[in-house]
């Protein structure tokens, strides 16, 4: 369940918390960081997709053309969906984007629908929690999307209603999942050691600011767990040697993501404003997102147990 994993992580998250309160970050600086852990370890644990699919299918070359056109279909339809419909794909974007990281913070069965609709609330709780609590930062980029005529104080409003919600539902939820430890997970332990994470993952989002605790945990924390999943999924020993062999693997297709992505932003980025560049970013994000996430849930389902 990568326990030793998740423990040096969340040490690591803690530090880096700890960090950005004793010492002033000024938020184009935070930008930099996020940058920096896209480019190292974000980017290329989505870059593994394409070598998980051709294990999965093993030697049917036709399948695997299939699998790649497919993929690069759902980047171009969910591309357009953006240029056309941005507020709906961003709405889009966050639901992916909850189920994905659930099931990477997840430590218990996936077996069952039950389960996936309890790593989906974890994971969905944990955005609006995190979005909410950063609501002044968050909210560049969402007018930016679409444009709003709800002045900014009815957000800041709103968003203290949904962090209180949402943290609400995130406490009822390990609540629940205490008393059916049984139905969720195979030992107690892991039950307890979610609980553990939780708490921690908690304080690095709440006193971490917005670019720094997201540069942590999609960067660091979810990206590392990913990566550790496929290497598992390999079934590659937990040494140096596999976890290079790992980023070697995933360069080739990184340097095609990356070359996309500044592609997209050379032809859209029409403005000195630092928050249409973290824009364009986060959009070419989302829509590598959703073929990766196809991808992905297969693998977490097929070593759950």
């Amino acid at each position: 369940m990568q326990i030793r994993l998740r423990f040096i992580l969340l040490l690591l998250g803690s530090a880096l918390t700890l960090l950005s309160n004793f010492f002033y970050v000024p938020e184009g600086n935070q930008f930099k960081l996020l940058i920096i852990a896209l480019i190292i370890l974000g980017v290329p644990h989505g870059a593994m997709d394409l070598y998980i699919e051709r294990k999965n299918i093993k030697q049917d070359e036709s399948g695997y053309n299939w699998v790649l056109i497919k993929y690069v279909l759902n980047i171009i339809v969910y591309a357009t969906a953006w240029y056309f419909f941005p507020l709906i794909s961003l709405v889009f974007f966050i639901l992916i984007t909850a189920y994905h990281f659930g099931e990477i913070d997840w430590m218990g069965k996936t077996t069952l629908w039950k389960h996936r609709i309890a790593y989906f609330i974890l994971g969905l709780s944990w955005i609006l929690y995190f979005l909410s609590i950063n609501i002044k930062s968050a909210l560049k980029i969402f007018t930016y999307v679409g444009g709003s005529n709800i002045a900014e104080s009815t957000w800041i409003n709103i968003s203290e209603v949904v962090s209180v919600s949402s943290l609400s539902i995130l406490i009822l939820l390990h609540i629940i999942l205490f008393f059916a430890k049984n139905s969720f997970y195979n030992k107690a332990s892991d039950y307890y050691f979610s609980l553990l994470q939780f708490g921690i993952l908690l304080c690095i989002c709440h006193f971490s600011a917005l670019w720094i605790g997201f540069g942590f945990y999609f960067g660091c924390w979810h990206s590392i767990l990913s990566f550790d999943k496929i290497r598992m999924h390999f079934e590659w020993k937990n040494d140096y040697e596999n976890w290079s062999k790992l980023l070697k693997m995933a360069m080739p297709f990184s340097v095609m993501a990356w070359i996309g992505m500044l592609f997209v932003m050379f032809m859209f980025f029409k403005s000195t404003n630092q928050t249409s560049l973290i824009t364009l970013l986060f959009i070419t994000l989302s829509v590598l997102t959703l073929p990766h996430l196809q991808v992905f849930t297969k693998l977490k389902i097929g070593n759950s147990d």
